[in-house]
Parts: structure tokens; C-alpha cells; sequence
């Protein structure tokens, strides 16, 4: 699904409606993630993200304010129980800062074994779409493969099972992060819905024969040009700036 957006993606931002008040993280401690150039992996809010080198720190900022934005727009617009209206917005934030989103739908997603936990069932969807090069060069990958071996309190962890919690299931998503030869930044994102019988928590640990879920994933390619980015860009950082702290955290390796 591709469509024009209008002329100012930062009129756009500076009248978009976010949640009120403080953000409802503040526990978590740890501040927010310094970008470098070198592979990163992060998490924002619901949302596993990952940065290869061909992106720069510079961009790396405005790239995850906007994934973030989105986040907080959706959170906003969205019933805690309509996961599609919360996608739906999600999608149109990111459109009209100027991300051009193709092919995005929901199709369910089959697990064969009902005793995998939720990082296991999607780490074969990440890879198909991934292709097997930049599957083996992924931190996302690598993280999910050693999760179960990883204390469920880290920070991330704690940040991402809050964030992606429904009260009928959970959504979350994964970006990986490169640039294309002319250097606009190009996100392979797959995102994920699970619907159940209670609200799940510890979402990548949740097995599936315990709640009679159910998971559907939608994938898409995104891109921007790097002028839109750049116009947006103080503007994005304004408004994200009092949840930064709170919705962003380093994905420990």
C-alpha cells in the first residue's frame, strides 16, 4: 500500500495528538540509547529494531523518533482492545511523515509446534524476510536465538513486554534498518499480532498452547527520502522528547 503524503511532514508531527501526561516508564531506569555508527540493535516501545552500518548515528535519531511517534500516536488513537485501529494508525503516522509503506496486510501465521515460545515461532518469519545473508549477519536474530538463556528482567525486556501487552493478546514489530546506494533509509518491517483468551505477558517467552492463540503477521518495505527526513527531524525530536527515556533502551547483546 503506497500513497502520496502531504506537503510538511513537520506541520504534520507538531499537530499530531499524543498521550497525555508522563510517560508510565519511568521505572526502568536505564537512559536512552546512544546511536553510533557501528550495527545496533534497540528497542522501541513494542518494537525490536535494528541498525546496520550503511546507516548513520545522525539518521539513526530521526528514524527511531519517527518509529516512535508512531507508537505514541496509535497508543492515543487506539482502544487498548482494537490492535487493527492501532495499526491503522501506526501505518498513516509513518505515511505522512513521508515513509512510503507498500503491501501492508495481515495474513495468519502458522506454528506448527503449539510448545515454541513466541521467539522461537518468529525467528524462521524474520529470516525468510531477511534473506539468508542479512540473516546471519542480524543482532535481532542473534538476540532471539539466545533468549531463552537471558533473564527476563533486563530492562529492554521489561520495556518491550509492557509496550506490546493487549488486553486480548499483544502486537509488537521488527525493522531492520539499511540504506540503499543513493543513502535513503530502507526498513524491512514485519509486524505481528497475537490474539488469545487473556492478555499475554512476557510476550517473547509466552507459549502458544497456553492461551489458544493466534498469530498474524504483515510485512512491508519502507523508505524516505532523505530531504522529508531532514525536515522533520527537529520537529520529531520536540515532541518525543519528554518519552525518549522511557521508550527507548539498548538491546543487550
Amino acid at each position: 500500500m503506497t500513497r502520496n503524503v502531504g506537503p510538511s511532514a513537520r506541520d504534520y508531527v507538531l499537530s499530531l495528538e499524543l498521550p497525555h501526561g508522563s510517560p508510565a516508564l519511568e521505572t526502568l531506569g536505564a537512559p536512552a540509547v546512544e546511536f553510533s555508527d557501528a550495527p545496533q540493535a534497540i528497542v522501541i516501545g513494542d518494537q525490536l529494531a535494528e541498525f546496520t552500518k550503511q546507516v548513520s548515528a545522525a539518521l539513526r535519531t530521526a528514524i527511531a523518533d519517527s518509529m516512535l511517534i508512531a507508537q505514541l500516536a496509535a497508543n492515543r488513537a487506539a482502544a487498548q482492545t482494537d490492535v487493527l485501529t492501532w495499526y491503522n494508525k501506526y501505518v498513516e503516522v509513518l505515511q505522512n511523515l513521508g515513509w512510503q509503506v507498500h503491501d501492508f496486510q495481515f495474513e495468519s501465521q502458522q506454528v506448527s509446534n503449539p510448545n515454541l515460545s513466541v521467539h522461537e515461532a518468529i525467528i524462521p518469519v524474520l529470516a525468510a524476510m531477511l534473506g539468508p545473508q542479512a540473516a546471519i549477519a542480524s543482532l535481532v536474530m542473534t538476540v532471539l536465538k539466545g533468549l531463552q538463556g537471558m533473564s527476563t528482567n533486563r530492562p529492554w525486556i521489561t520495556l518491550f513486554d509492557q509496550s506490546s501487552q493487549h488486553a486480548e493478546g499483544a502486537k509488537f514489530q521488527v525493522a531492520h534498518v539499511d540504506a540503499n546506494a543513493s543513502g535513503q533509509p530502507e526498513i524491512a518491517l514485519i509486524c505481528f499480532t497475537m490474539s488469545a483468551s487473556r492478555t499475554i505477558t512476557q510476550v517473547l517467552f509466552f507459549k502458544f498452547s497456553e492461551a489458544s492463540a493466534e498469530l498474524k503477521k504483515a510485512e512491508s518495505k519502507l523508505v524516505i527520502d532523505l530531504g522529508r527526513l531532514e525536515s522533520a527531524k527537529d520537529a520529531l525530536a520536540n515532541r518525543v522528547a519528554p518519552f525518549i527515556n522511557d521508550f527507548i533502551k539498548k538491546i543487550d547483546i
